[in-house]
């Protein structure tokens, strides 16, 4: 028991840690939703259904006990998109109905696009079903937003016990963010550093923490990337720093050679 409330305590610390680092995600977010027509089917009761339906199957017939499990990669797809932003709208719709009484608070949705989600918002079983859907399905946003997301399912108390679930989401994780960073994310690279430093989600390992962190270092465009990499480093000997920066290679050269 104690083993299993510490794998959830780690679940709910990288969750945390994915809260912070939307901020940097959301620089390439794409749109809600604006015109007439978009705006009428994602606030159209029988419009949402059957395209919740049909872009995450099973969704809408989901069982007692949710799966993580990922099948092969797929290349993106529309589908996998919309799905994606359908989570997206709905937590944005939430936080805006929530902070709604805040002085200063700026929308990031309308009423009419909103209106069926406050009504009746996505529960944590659908949100989970949909975000393991489109990062499966190669949406690189789903993959990167996947444990924060997907973290829902264990605020219910039985799936928080649930070993294979635990576990799936766990793997699942890391591969989506491997998937991601190959895709050419940098940022994924930093999630992934944090998870190897840290030994959440993956056992510890300062080593591939330091290579990732080069990763990002040498690919990605923020200016703390040099203070990410020192602090990746500290402690760690020569030998050490030289198999990261061999591992950081071969993670970029799987980067450049994705299509």
């Amino acid at each position: 028991m104690k083993r299993k409330v510490v794998v959830v305590a780690s679940v709910m610390v990288v969750a945390l840690s994915g809260t912070a680092g939307l901020s940097l995600i959301r620089q390439n977010s794409t749109p809600l939703p604006n015109t007439a027509d978009e705006v009428s089917k994602a606030s159209d009761p029988a419009a949402r259904s059957d395209q919740e339906a049909s872009r995450t199957p099973g969704l809408m017939n989901q069982g007692t006990r949710p799966s993580a499990k990922a099948g092969g990669e797929h290349p993106a797809d529309t589908s996998a998109t919309t799905t994606y932003e359908l989570v997206e709208t709905n937590l944005r719709c939430q936080i805006d109905r929530e902070a709604s009484a805040t002085k200063g608070h700026v929308r990031s949705t309308t009423d009419e696009l909103c209106k069926d989600l406050w009504l009746e918002p996505l529960s944590r079983e659908e949100v989970f079903t949909a975000i393991t859907y489109a990062a499966e399905h190669g949406n690189i946003r789903a993959q990167l937003d996947y444990a924060l997301y997907a973290s829902r399912i264990f605020e219910d108390e039985h799936n928080s016990l649930d070993p294979d679930l635990i576990r799936d989401y766990m793997q699942n994780t890391v591969r989506f963010l491997e998937s991601a960073g190959a895709a050419g994310e940098s940022n994924a690279y930093v999630r992934l550093s944090d998870i190897y430093k840290n030994g959440t989600l993956a056992s510890k390992d300062p080593v591939m923490a330091y290579a990732y962190a080069e990763a990002y270092f040498r690919t990605g465009s923020s200016r703390y990337g040099a203070s990410f990499l020192n602090n990746a480093a500290a402690g760690l000997d020569g030998a050490q720093l030289r198999r990261g920066k061999e591992l950081a290679n071969h993670l970029l050269d799987k980067r450049s050679a994705s299509p």
